[in-house]
């Protein structure tokens, strides 16, 4: 019986071999669902973090209740948080970021600019970087369109907010676009985007929103009036800027007023750039650690408005496109081109 030995090792591995393949299927099992579990809580996370920032932009407002709710978390979390698998290839986090970094420095350099020519008569202004405002405006686009598959999941309310969003910074950079000089000055009518009804359409569908707001929601009153006014006060400057586009060129614009373009061109950037600020602001307010609601007032809407307002002052004394006030009012914030 020379077998007899190996045969009884073989048959008593064989219960050896059944446990430990049991316990190695019951290890993966194990180890699968505390992936899973990891992977639910992070989710769960970043649509909680979601919902609030969503709430944030939708208000327009500081909400004592959603901050006094949200649990406090360390700088680290929160960022760790914000830099979510939802964002893929993190292209969102990573053009806003890049853009409000740049956008930053080219509102400083026109500041700087403005003063200089203020403070010296023999300063000249040198002509737009066209190349970073174009790749400025590249990457502001970019972060707009990108963080539109992060609302898919957020319901619709905050997937309309999203493409509202949008709609207004599309009409900003079209105007961008042509009044800085990236597309020739030249260029003549273009149809659908030079056309009135275009710079129209974000501020119709931002009254629907408002409407709908006041009459169908229990959201508060007064926060959406307030979103619905301060969205009125960018028509100051888009809608005499599309007038010019619907009804002249850029280059007749330039000859009757001079410097109104690049006025103008600032401005814009300068509305894309708050928007984009506010946003990140309410990113971080709606994680209590880093900004509360007297710092997110006061950082990300007060003083950084107060600034582009200070801007487009010097801009129009700098470049002085008007000869007073009054000129300034009857050409209808230069709406007016005389050919």
């Amino acid at each position: 019986m020379p077998h007899a030995p190996a045969a009884r090792l073989s048959s008593a591995r064989a219960p050896l071999q059944r446990v430990t393949s049991r316990a190695q299927h019951g290890w993966h099992r194990h180890r699968k669902a505390h992936v899973l579990r990891e992977r639910l809580r992070t989710r769960v996370a970043e649509d909680a973090d979601q919902g609030e920032v969503d709430s944030v932009r939708d208000s327009g407002v500081a909400s004592t209740s959603t901050s006094s709710a949200t649990v406090t978390l360390s700088v680290e979390k929160a960022f760790k948080r914000m830099w979510t698998r939802a964002d893929k290839w993190h292209v969102h986090g990573i053009s806003g970021g890049a853009y409000t970094v740049l956008g930053a420095a080219l509102l400083a350099k026109w500041a700087s600019q403005d003063v200089s020519a203020l403070t010296s008569s023999s300063y000249v202004i040198p002509e737009l970087d066209l190349i970073t405002t174009e790749i400025s405006l590249a990457l502001a686009t970019v972060c707009a369109l990108s963080g539109l598959p992060l609302s898919k999941s957020r319901g619709w309310r905050k997937t309309e907010l999203s493409l509202r969003s949008v709609a207004f910074q599309l009409v900003l950079t079209w105007e961008a676009l042509r009044f800085s000089g990236i597309i020739d000055r030249t260029v003549e009518h273009v149809p659908l985007l030079d056309d009135f009804s275009f710079a129209m359409i974000p501020f119709v569908w931002q009254t629907c929103t408002t409407s709908y707001i006041l009459l169908c929601t229990k959201d508060d009153k007064r926060s959406a009036i307030g979103v619905w006014l301060g969205v009125l006060g960018f028509g100051a400057q888009i809608f005499p800027a599309h007038a010019v586009l619907d009804s002249s060129t850029v280059a007749a614009l330039d000859a009757t007023r001079p410097g109104l373009s690049i006025l103008w061109t600032h401005s814009l950037c300068g509305l894309i750039w708050l928007l984009n600020w506010s946003t990140f602001g309410a990113s971080l307010r709606a994680r209590a650690a880093l900004v509360d609601d007297v710092a997110y007032r006061a950082n990300f809407l007060a003083r950084p408005s107060l600034f582009w307002l200070v801007l487009f002052a010097c801009d129009i004394t700098a470049h002085a496109p008007f000869a007073s006030f009054a000129d300034y009012v009857t050409s209808k914030l230069g709406a007016v081109v005389v050919i």
